[in-house]
């Protein structure tokens, strides 16, 4: 991480939120809906761009991921939370196996890093799919009509052939939104905000998709854009203070934060900073997640005396 920090986000640099005139139109006719689906989506293209530098989007894809595995358990009627998958992740050693849902949020996590754009994205997302959902992939080239109408029309295909791949089902549509936007990152975002009465209502085919996801639109965008707003305020706070940071390895660290949901001393900082060549001790590690919650830029995820999770 550089050690020269970007100004803090100033009044004239906040992200914006939905105007209300498109975040109340949820129970207007279908022309209003699809005109508010289309100015949301607009505005979170515009976010995604980042225009001011501010925003860290590994790190909002790893949040959205969380929530959309959190949203994909419930609709396998499991109730884990967002504390018990972080804890299935970050302290299972290396080479254990995770339970159900830590593997829901290792699967959104992978499609979260997945380019949909350049050659050879079909075989990276065939990875993380079921085998007979992956076979369905070739039929995205086909598709015609509006971003939204495109990833409607993928989610009702899935849903209709395999009606328990719904996990499935809504990362195909998340893929085939970003191919059609022209994003360069795949972003976890239906999940969390189409309802289980509404996926179960496409699968068996008794509405009509495209209406349906463009109703789910709004409140989609809405979500990602006060995720963008806040993680930008949070990182700015982060970035401001590398400076003043002197532990070995304080750089590489802060890049782990900033790219990760949640941090564990012991698993990701020590005994090697994860994906780097530095070391760092058990003591420092922990003496540096102590100084940055100190610094209020981190924040204990846990609540627990030992086996602490950090994050931004």
């Amino acid at each position: 991480m550089k050690p020269t920090a970007k100004p803090a986000l100033g009044d004239t640099q906040t992200i914006h939120m939905l105007p209300r005139w498109v975040t109340s139109a949820q129970g207007e006719a279908t022309d209003t809906v699809v005109f508010t689906s289309g100015a949301a989506l607009a505005m979170l293209h515009m976010v995604l761009r980042d225009p001011n530098g501010t925003l860290s989007g590994a790190l909002l894809r790893d949040r959205l991921a969380l929530e959309a595995a959190v949203a994909c358990l419930k609709l396998e009627n499991r109730r884990e939370t967002t504390s018990d998958i972080r804890d299935e992740v970050c302290l299972a050693r290396s080479g254990e196996a995770m339970g159900p849902a830590g593997d829901m949020f290792m699967v959104w996590r992978k499609l979260a890093r997945i380019n949909p754009i350049p050659s050879g994205w079909r075989d990276r997302v065939a990875k993380v799919l079921p085998e007979q959902v992956a076979e369905m992939i070739p039929e995205l080239g086909s598709l015609a009509g509006t971003p939204v109408a495109q990833a409607a029309q993928v989610l009702a295909s899935v849903l209709r052939k395999f009606p328990r791949q719904e996990a499935a089902a809504l990362m195909l549509a998340d893929v085939t939104l970003a191919r059609s936007l022209g994003w360069d990152q795949t972003m976890p975002l239906f999940a969390a905000h189409l309802r289980r009465n509404d996926i179960r209502d496409i699968a068996g085919g008794d509405t009509d998709p495209v209406p349906c996801v463009h109703r789910a639109m709004v409140g989609v965008c809405d979500g990602a854009i006060r995720s963008a707003a806040d993680l930008s305020r949070r990182v700015e706070k982060l970035r401001a203070i590398a400076p003043r940071l002197r532990a070995k390895g304080s750089d590489e660290a802060l890049d782990l934060f900033l790219s990760h949901d949640a941090v564990s001393p012991s698993g990701m900082l020590s005994p090697m900073i994860k994906s780097t060549s530095m070391p760092m001790t058990d003591r420092a590690a922990r003496r540096l997640c102590d100084r940055l919650v100190e610094l209020g830029v981190v924040r204990e995820l846990t609540g627990r005396p030992t086996f602490r999770l950090y994050g931004v």
